[in-house]
């Protein structure tokens, strides 16, 4: 899988309390062991888990599924989770590899697109389901729910407790999202973006995706390819074109001007949590949306 970055070791992310959740007493001295395989699903795990758990994820931040190439080391990581989340779909099978290097094999696994009704683009299904909220909130949510009950019983109470408060913190955030989207006149509800992540959201927040620069990340698309993008551009009205902080703009940034395209945002978030206000799922949703709608309205 070809890297645009840099490797370095993951970082572990120290546990956090869930906002208004309860807590109780971790169930051994180090805490229940949960590793995710990115920084996204690792904040959405800690506020199930409160300070019950040290969640930790084996992708770095600021770096996507997709740059990501693991090595050895990352497979230390796995060697002494009690529970290891996933998202599937393919977004993440570097995992089985890994797994099988640290014998992890018989951990406990939770794949959080398993079960969800997912979107089907150029024939595949699309993995990038938590940027739809409601998504998160009806399944992904739950799932972590369960999965923590299950590995460890004595924290129901809290784990309950900590995923009401979280739904709860989603239906907020999703109206508010919403309501954001809102001040975008219809006809101006246009996304171009570096790749195929934004499916879920466009559909849920109503904007139309007009095309997406890399239909394979790592594959640079043809000028056959490009051209046919900018004329997709032109006929729609597309006043902007987005990509995220992860990849490189100069790709964008040359479409924007074949297309005649003067707004160009290339911080958006994804795959991967960025520096504050995006350094949560809720920071990182919110701060997306801000950028698009400024851009947009």
């Amino acid at each position: 899988m070809p890297s645009a970055w840099g490797l370095v070791l993951a970082v572990a992310l120290a546990a956090g309390c869930s906002s208004g959740g309860s807590s109780s007493a971790p169930p051994d001295q180090g805490g229940l062991n949960v590793v995710t395989t990115t920084t996204v699903f690792a904040d959405i795990v800690r506020n199930v888990a409160g300070d019950r758990a040290t969640v930790s994820s084996v992708i770095p931040p600021g770096v996507g599924p997709e740059d990501f190439e693991p090595r050895p080391d990352d497979a230390r990581k796995l060697a002494n989770a009690r529970l290891i989340v996933s998202n599937g779909l393919g977004l993440d099978d570097f995992l089985d590899d890994l797994l099988a290097s640290a014998g992890s094999t018989d951990v406990p696994r939770l794949v959080l697109g398993d079960g969800v009704p997912t979107m089907v683009v150029d024939g595949l299904e699309n993995p990038h389901v938590w940027l739809d909220p409601s998504l998160v909130r009806r399944y992904y949510v739950p799932a972590i729910l369960a999965a923590l009950k299950e590995v460890d019983p004595a924290g129901a109470a809290t784990y309950d407790a900590n995923a009401a408060s979280y739904e709860a913190a989603l239906d907020d955030l999703d109206a508010e999202l919403q309501a954001r989207a809102a001040e975008v006149p219809e006809a101006n509800r246009k996304l171009v973006t570096f790749h195929d992540a934004f499916p879920y959201f466009a559909e849920h927040f109503g904007f139309e995706l007009v095309g997406v620069i890399l239909e394979n990340v790592g594959q640079e698309p043809t000028a056959t390819e490009l051209a046919e993008l900018v004329e997709r551009i032109r006929a729609a009205g597309a006043t902007a074109v987005f990509s995220e902080a992860q990849f490189s703009p100069e790709l964008t940034e040359t479409l924007a001007e074949e297309a005649g395209v003067t707004r160009v945002v290339s911080t958006l978030y994804s795959d991967a949590l960025g520096p504050a206000p995006a350094d949560t799922y809720v920071g990182m949703m919110r701060w997306n949306m801000d950028q698009i709608v400024e851009a947009l309205r």
